[in-house]
């Protein structure tokens, strides 16, 4: 008899044991900043105290068991530490460890506090049925958070589902239903400047991607963050209790402005400065940027290229006027007449740079031209940047052309632009100029058809270059916004300027007619 009621009492005892809910209390994490300010064994203490807790609460008595640290890293699979998971995953770590129920508090950081969020989740059905947040100053303050939060915290266990080793009074507890969910409440965030985009305890609402909107949230204190572009954060921590609350976040400008004024000398007028900003094209000279470092890069097609970073401070302008340096290249520069090499003067910018074969450096976007006795010519030449081109240019002048003294040249082109002018005093003075010449040939008889027919084809010549002459100066006078555009205007000009000299040929040949029909 006495072996019989020692074996039903060993059999209640494993039938008890089967029946009684298991619950873990995981070691508790830590997030973020607060690792430097809480050490390992401040949160050892925090779960032995949380564990405790959890104790007092579901006792033995009534077929609760807490299990220990031990038990719990024995059931963990090999290479898995308590602290690992969060989350969803803490119902699958529960689940691995056969637990009913499992929870975990973490510590985090906001602003100069310290945060304690816990949560408990029933493992069977994947849901979380308790949880609790709070914030302190320091370690001690979480302390007095567990003991003030835990006790209702745990009772969530006693009202999701049934617990007792058995008899009556506990079946006929066994159909009660006790949810222990928070309530939910709707409430609108809206923020100045609008459209920003919110969020609500750091993750992101779908329903609610920019302000204005209305959104359901669990009552409690909770933590809206709004971002916008050019703006900062904007944060608050507001306890949600009632519909229709309305969380207003306002945010303030965060941009200052970057003012682009460089210094460039007379090359400027042919091309176009382009700024970019952090990859960005910006067209304007004051450049409104978030504050913060940005990378800029400064190019112009006749200088050399600038990078450089900037700190833009909030509500504050930087000013870049440094000097750009004017960029260079190499040239090498042959002339040839008929096949034949020549030595001919070079002008760079409207320099004497000395006489072909030339080699040497040429600034970017140069005048380069060639002069003779009487002439000039324009060389089609695109210096690169830190290359060496090299150029032959084939000369349409003869370099040993003479016609008359430069200065007579001068002096008779003079009088013809002068009566195109309409000056009849220059006019007088080229008759009298005339009268003299005819006193100096001792009376001799004066053909005045063939002077009339050399004096009109100097006049039209002159004409025509004054016209040439005109269209060459309109071909470079508006700046050109690409490197296509500056080589474009540079032929029109050397076309021009071809035109304009031929012209000059006229005028000569007619003052040389002139001449001829005074001498016989």
């Amino acid at each position: 008899m006495k072996r019989l009621f020692f074996a039903f009492s060993i059999l209640l005892l494993l039938a008890a044991d089967a029946l009684a809910t298991y619950v873990a209390v995981l070691e508790t994490g830590v997030d973020g900043a607060a690792k430097e300010n809480v050490s390992l064994s401040d949160r050892q203490y925090l779960t032995n105290v949380l564990r405790e807790q959890a104790v007092k609460e579901l006792p033995a008595v009534q077929n609760y068991t807490i299990m220990t640290r031990e038990n719990i890293q024995q059931m963990l699979p090999p290479g898995k530490a308590i602290e690992d998971c969060e989350g969803s995953c803490l119902v699958e770590t529960g689940k691995n460890i056969s637990a009913d129920y499992i929870c975990q508090a973490r510590v985090g950081s906001f602003g100069s506090s310290l945060t304690l969020s816990a949560e408990l989740y029933e493992t069977a059905g994947n849901k979380l049925i308790a949880s609790f947040n709070g914030r302190g100053q320091n370690v001690e303050e979480l302390l007095d958070l567990i003991k003030q939060k835990a006790p209702e915290f745990f009772r969530g266990v006693k009202g999701s589902g049934f617990a007792g080793v058995g008899g009556f009074g506990s079946i006929s507890e066994a159909g009660s239903f006790s949810y222990a969910g928070k309530k939910k409440f709707i409430v609108e965030i809206v923020s100045n400047p609008a459209g920003a985009v919110p969020t609500v305890d750091g993750k992101a609402i779908p329903k609610c991607l920019s302000t204005p909107c209305k959104v359901q949230i669990e009552e409690g204190e909770h933590r809206f963050v709004a971002t916008f572009d050019g703006y900062e954060d904007a944060e608050k921590v507001e306890s949600v209790k009632s519909n229709n609350q309305k969380i207003e976040l306002t945010l303030s400008s965060n941009v200052g402005w970057l003012e682009m004024k460089p210094v460039m000398n007379e090359a400027a007028n042919r091309g176009v400065l382009n700024v970019t900003v952090d990859g960005v094209r910006k067209d304007d000279s004051r450049i409104e940027l978030e504050a913060g470092f940005h990378d800029v890069r400064v190019t112009h097609p006749c200088y050399d290229p600038v990078e450089f970073r900037v700190s833009i401070a909030k509500n504050k302008t930087e000013t870049f006027d440094k000097e750009l340096v004017r960029g260079k290249g190499g040239l090498e520069l042959n002339v040839e007449y008929k096949g034949e090499p020549q030595a001919v003067l070079v002008i760079i910018d409207g320099e004497d740079a000395g006489s072909t074969p030339y080699a040497g450096e040429v600034p970017l976007c140069a005048d380069v031209m060639l002069q003779g006795n009487g002439w000039t010519e324009k060389v089609n030449v695109q210096p690169k940047w830190h290359e060496v081109v090299q150029v032959t240019h084939k000369l349409m002048h003869s370099p040993e052309a003479v016609a008359m003294s430069v200065d007579a040249t001068e002096a008779k082109a003079k009088v013809a632009y002068d009566e195109l002018d309409g000056k009849k005093s220059n006019q007088a003075k080229a008759d009298q100029a005339a009268s003299d010449v005819q006193k100096d040939k001792g009376g001799k008889k004066i053909h005045w058809v063939p002077i009339a027919i050399s004096g009109g084809v100097a006049v039209i010549g002159a004409a025509m270059a004054l016209v040439f002459d005109k269209k060459a100066k309109d071909a470079t006078a508006t700046p050109p916004a690409n490197q296509v555009e500056f080589q474009t205007g540079h032929d029109n000009a050397q076309k021009y300027q071809t035109f304009r000299n031929i012209s000059l040929g006229v005028v000569l040949g007619g003052l040389v007619g002139v001449g001829l029909t005074f001498l016989f």
